[in-house]
């Protein structure tokens, strides 16, 4: 994300008002953009959708249904820091790309039977 000087810098050109509102919605807005508690199913302010899952007992490939409604192209791996046990780290390969429906993977050995959670984009 650009910072906030640039962000208020492209709308210094603006006529006074408008210039003034939108100052004050990027100071607002942009220091506050959460993903939210690991918990919830959509990230609160950005188009990512949270997935929680176990991997596979081996070293085979496993899907996980997104229901997104389109391809994801991004995972980021999250753990909820409330949950003891929980783990960050999780060695996942990405075994065919992901489609409208599912994203596959698989663990290494170390990992399998591993409870994690991503979000997708």
């Amino acid at each position: 994300m650009a910072s906030l000087g640039l962000l208020e810098s492209l709308v210094g050109g603006l006529e006074d008002r408008t210039k003034r509102a939108l100052t004050e919605l990027i100071r607002a807005a942009f220091p506050n953009l959460r993903i939210g508690p690991v918990e919830t199913a959509k990230a609160e302010n950005f188009n990512a959708f949270k997935l929680t899952s176990t991997t596979a007992t081996s070293t085979s490939e496993f899907s996980i249904e997104h229901a997104m409604g389109r391809t994801p192209y991004l995972a980021h791996q999250v753990v909820d820091l409330s949950a003891v046990g929980a783990r960050l780290g999780v060695a996942l390969e990405v075994t065919r790309a992901a489609d409208d429906r599912r994203i596959y993977l698989k663990a290494s050995a170390g990992d399998t039977n591993a409870v994690f959670s991503l979000y997708v984009e």
